[in-house]
């Protein structure tokens, strides 16, 4: 881990499905085991590093890097790589869902995801999460009613009749 990262933000859980996929991928590329690692630090990405980099933006973001020992990937299979339903699983052994999804989590959050990958040299996935920038406390606004107690209504819409019961 690195040292004083930056806060992001991000859904717990949502990383841990990030993780989650990115080492299951990871396992299934390591028939015979190997080193899964996981490391983070912060970067500032400038100019010139978007200006080579289709799809990044200069800023402060917090890094995550997950590498293996695998097998690695070719260029063809790289081009497809975060396409739902693209599989390199034999029949039964995925979905082809799990970087579809890392990519959607990932870019959903407003960061990027690169890969560095060749046959028999393993992968590295590097995921950049924007840093959250400290914004000062606004002052919470004040509701006012130009009904002064008088009765409202509220219109509840759900097509689950339990959902509207509960409400």
């Amino acid at each position: 881990p690195g040292d004083s990262l930056w806060k992001v933000k991000l859904d717990p859980s949502q990383l841990n499905q990030v993780v989650y996929n990115l080492a299951i991928n990871a396992r299934d590329a390591m028939p015979n085991g190997g080193k899964l690692t996981l490391e983070t630090a912060n970067v500032i990405l400038d100019e010139t590093y978007c200006a080579e980099h289709v799809g990044f933006f200069p800023g402060h973001y917090v890094l995550m890097s997950v590498s293996d020992d695998g097998i690695g990937m070719d260029r063809e299979t790289q081009s497809h790589l975060f396409e739902p339903f693209f599989t390199t699983k034999d029949g039964g052994r995925g979905t082809g869902l799990g970087l579809a999804s890392v990519y959607g989590c990932v870019t959903e959050h407003g960061g990027e995801i690169s890969v560095e990958t060749a046959p028999g040299q393993g992968s590295t996935f590097h995921i950049y999460l924007p840093r959250e920038e400290a914004r000062a406390a606004e002052p919470a606004s004040v509701l006012r009613s130009d009904h002064h107690g008088a009765p409202a209504s509220v219109l509840v819409v759900d097509d689950e009749e339990g959902v509207r019961e509960y409400a």
